[in-house]
């Protein structure tokens, strides 16, 4: 084991101890720690960034709805393996745009470890759980999403539309076809239109079952 190797396995070990309690299992191989729900899962993913002197840590967060997902993996072009790993939410914590908040930590040397697991577990404790608790149902997701159609921060360009539309069907929003033809216009002017036959796949089948 490479002595970066040992830095980042050591963050992780040490960051576990700190979350089995909330009932979260770590991923080694992924960097990430998934607790399921009655709904999909919740994760808090670190991302280790390589960097001359060793790493930059940057944690986020994800959240799955399977009801949300098992939907758009009708008309997706994700081989069947990777389709139960995909999240309907998610973003850096240092996306997140709160003030005054360290989100990214320089690790070079063992020296550092502790303090960056102590702030790895302060995130998770102060931001990370009260964002799980408050979009654990799909009216607040729907809020999130709907509630400002440009803000693709959630769950990037490509998927804004699809994850967003499906839950506007599911929560039967009075608005439905002004969103649907809001995110059609963007898929038609997105990555010159590559990803409109999905979202029209989408519809159909929308349409036709849900």
């Amino acid at each position: 084991m490479t002595d970066r190797e040992f830095l980042k396995m050591e963050v992780l070990r040490l960051l576990n101890e700190n979350l089995i309690p909330f009932g979260y299992k770590l991923s080694k191989s992924a960097c990430d720690f998934t607790k399921k729900t009655d709904f999909g899962w919740n994760k808090y993913q670190i991302v280790f960034l390589i960097q001359d002197s060793g790493w930059e840590i940057k944690p986020s967060l994800l959240m799955r709805f399977d009801i949300v997902e098992n939907l758009f993996h009708q008309i997706s072009d994700f081989e069947k393996k990777y389709q139960k790993g995909t999240p309907t939410i998610g973003t850096s914590i240092e996306d997140l745009g709160i003030n005054e908040l360290e989100t990214r930590f320089e690790l070079s040397n063992k020296n550092k470890i502790e303090g960056i697991v102590n702030n790895l577990v302060e995130l998770f404790k102060s931001v990370v759980l009260p964002f799980f608790a408050k979009y654990s149902n799909l009216h607040e997701v729907d809020k999130l999403l709907n509630g400002n159609v440009a803000d693709t921060s959630m769950t990037g360009d490509i998927f804004k539309g699809t994850k967003s539309l499906i839950i506007a069907k599911l929560l039967n929003r009075n608005d439905l076809l002004n969103l649907e033809r809001t995110y059609q216009t963007f898929y038609e002017n997105f990555s010159n239109g590559f990803y409109l036959p999905e979202y029209i796949r989408l519809k159909k089948y929308l349409l036709d079952n849900a």
